[in-house]
C-alpha cells in the first residue's frame, strides 16, 4: 500500500482507457469520497452526476466538445464513466456572507478538494481518471436536467488504464520557488 506522498506522486492524468466496465459499487465509493471533502462553512456546494450507460454517455460526449469544436478530451468514447462535478448555490455563514457578499466565494476551491478525494479514490481502487475543464454547459442542462444556476465545474474520467507503465516523472516547478516562510 502507498503512503499519501507516494500515491500524490503516482497519480496521472489518463487517455487511455481499457474496454472494461467500472462497476456501480467502485462509482459509488469514489462519489463517497467527494462527499466527505471539506468545504467552505460545510456548504457541500455539489452534486455529482454519475454517467455510466452508453447514450447518456453519448450525450456527454457530444457535450464535451464546445463551440468552434473544441475538446480537451478527443479519446473520449473510450471512457467507461465519467463524474460530472456540478457546483450548486452554496448556504454559507451568514457573517461570511456579509463579509464577502458572495456565497459562491469558496465553492470553486470546494469542487476542487472533492475533486482531488475522487481522483484518489479511484486511484485506490485500481482506477484512472482524468479532470476534463471543458464542456458545454447548455447541453449539459439540455442533456442532464441540470437545472439553472447549477454549473458544470468539471467532468472526471475514470477507467481502467490500457497503459501499464510506470508514472511519468512529474514536471513541477522546482520547491523552492512554490513557497517561503513568514512573507512573500
Amino acid at each position: 500500500m502507498m503512503n499519501f506522498m507516494e500515491l500524490v506522486q503516482a497519480r496521472e492524468s489518463c487517455r487511455s482507457y481499457q474496454d472494461k466496465p467500472v462497476t456501480r459499487e467502485q462509482l459509488v465509493n469514489i462519489v463517497e469520497a467527494g462527499r466527505l471533502s471539506p468545504s467552505g462553512c460545510n456548504a457541500q456546494p455539489w452534486k455529482f452526476l454519475v454517467i455510466d450507460e452508453p447514450e447518456a454517455k453519448a450525450k456527454l460526449c457530444d457535450a464535451l466538445v464546445v463551440e468552434g469544436g473544441s475538446t480537451g478530451c478527443p479519446w473520449r468514447a473510450s471512457v467507461p464513466a465519467f463524474i460530472a462535478l456540478v457546483e450548486q448555490p452554496a448556504k454559507v455563514m451568514p457573517a461570511v456572507e456579509a463579509y464577502y457578499g458572495d456565497t459562491q466565494r469558496f465553492a470553486q476551491g470546494d469542487i476542487g478538494m472533492a475533486a482531488m478525494n475522487m481522483c484518489y479514490e479511484a486511484m485506490e481502487q485500481g482506477l484512472s481518471t482524468c479532470v476534463l475543464g471543458l464542456n458545454d454547459q447548455k447541453k449539459m442542462e439540455q442533456y442532464f436536467g441540470i437545472p439553472e444556476g447549477y454549473t458544470v465545474r468539471m467532468v472526471l474520467a475514470v477507467g481502467y488504464s490500457a497503459e501499464d507503465s510506470e508514472p511519468r516523472k512529474k514536471v513541477r516547478k522546482p520547491l523552492e520557488e512554490v513557497y517561503s516562510f513568514n512573507q512573500w
